[in-house]
């Protein structure tokens, strides 16, 4: 579960190295997997282009919590999120990390370059 507050890793070559949630979409108090937040960047590498202190989009790909999915518990060993451009298209050209097969219904761009699927 992803509350105002929580950082997560940026999981792609976008740049961000790690991120704060300040907003939540379509829910009130917690985001989970395929859920879409705003987010700043807190840490980056400063070869990129992205800065700290930058707002973007982002969409969760992974979380602590235990996620229930066809009857099949699932737990990821940290928070992660891939920042979004305007038109909800990934930043980067490379994901890095493994996400839930459910991802597909959520964003297909994402769910087509990410390396490993549960």
């Amino acid at each position: 579960m992803i509350s105002v507050g929580t950082t997560l890793r940026c999981s792609d070559n976008s740049g961000g190295i790690l991120i704060k949630c300040i907003k939540i979409y379509k829910r009130k108090r917690k985001g989970f997997i395929g859920d879409k937040i705003l987010a700043v960047i807190s840490t980056y590498n400063p070869k990129k282009k992205l800065k700290k202190g930058e707002m973007h989009k982002v969409i969760i790909i992974r979380t602590k919590f235990k996620t229930k999915v066809n009857n099949s518990y699932y737990t990821f060993s940290d928070n992660a999120g891939i920042i979004l451009n305007k038109k909800n298209l990934p930043i980067a050209s490379r994901l890095f990390g493994c996400s839930i097969r459910l991802m597909r219904l959520y964003n297909r761009k994402v769910f087509l370059l990410l390396p490993y699927i549960v």
